[in-house]
């Protein structure tokens, strides 16, 4: 069977980038001589402006790689991106020094969720180019665990958390005995209310763990055993909470306090999950209400959770 060339019809468009077509013979060169690829099989993405620069001529080495490196941070998923990965490793190593760099950074700082979104691309880069590589799904399957619970994001949790398992699931698939990948895929399906799931995932890696991680999760493993869980699966509250702060920026403070009490009247999800910030929007909700006795008695919850959280203490200070 003959296998069909790609066109520019074909590709995925990019925000900036614009597609170059090349002769079916056409060669990348660059390096002085060191590199010498076959590049005529696809389209080429170019940046904008490159491609306004081009003229009647072929683009060059830099502007190839600019154009390849730019498309497959924008998204990794684009038609053709394996191809484009593979190539950007042989011709543009310092890209990939680039991108690991990056990662490394972000892994050190407590980024917004958009910088999130960016780490899962620049890693699914590196899994284009070692596409059995556990560590790199498990990654991206961490981040999105990451995202999922993120108060800027909780819209989005259910999404974001079923993403999770397809790249945790496929960790476990190259490496079965990958410990991170399966613990990490336990959590998720925990929070999906996937018990049993969770409950597989989780029973075959005590022994590997530490004794007191081991104990946490021993107690956790009894209570689901003892069906001791959440009334709803913990992404349905997750979901609620963004319901309820949305309520609240419109000023529907009634209605945002009445989802954030039923969430915090189950007592087995605020044993395994003690956010303060429930307790902090709750306080925000009675204090528009012109109820600070409750306001104050949120406050004082939200502190005792977490006695670090300035903003509680600063409401607390300001009550009154």
């Amino acid at each position: 069977m003959t296998i069909r060339r790609l066109t520019i019809t074909d590709m995925t468009p990019v925000t900036g980038i614009v597609y170059y077509e090349p002769s079916a013979d056409a060669i990348l060169d660059g390096l002085d001589g060191k590199i010498h690829i076959p590049i005529g099989s696809m389209p080429i993405p170019l940046l904008a402006e490159d491609h306004s620069a081009l003229g009647a001529s072929s683009p060059g080495y830099d502007a190839v790689g600019r154009g390849i490196y730019q498309l497959l941070r924008a998204n990794p998923d684009a038609v053709g991106s394996s191809n484009y990965a593979n190539l950007l490793q042989q011709a543009y190593p310092h890209y990939l020094s680039e991108l690991a760099s990056h990662i490394v950074m972000l892994d050190q700082k407590d980024v917004e969720v958009t910088y999130l979104d960016r780490k899962i691309n620049y890693l699914k880069i590196f899994a284009l180019i070692e596409p059995e590589n556990a560590q790199f799904p498990f990654e991206i399957g961490k981040t999105l665990l990451d995202k999922g619970m993120r108060l800027s994001a909780l819209h989005l949790s259910t999404i974001s958390l079923y993403r999770a398992v397809d790249f945790l699931e496929k960790a476990r698939q190259f490496d079965p005995k990958h410990m991170p990948a399966q613990n990490t895929l336990g959590e998720v399906y925990y929070l999906l209310g996937k018990y049993d799931k969770a409950l597989s995932c989780w029973s075959g890696i005590i022994s590997e763990l530490d004794k007191v991680e081991a104990e946490k999760l021993e107690a956790r493993l009894k209570k689901i055993e003892a069906g001791e869980f959440p009334r709803i699966p913990v992404v349905d509250y997750l979901e609620a909470v963004a319901v309820a702060m949305s309520l609240f920026e419109a000023g529907q403070y009634e209605e945002s306090a009445a989802i954030y009490q039923d969430i915090i009247d189950d007592a087995a999800f605020c044993q395994q999950f003690p956010l303060p910030e429930l307790y902090y929007y709750l306080a925000l909700c009675c204090k528009n209400m012109a109820m600070p006795k409750y306001a104050e008695e949120y406050l004082q919850e939200a502190l005792a959770i977490n006695p670090a959280y300035d903003e509680a203490r600063a409401a607390l200070d300001q009550l009154y």
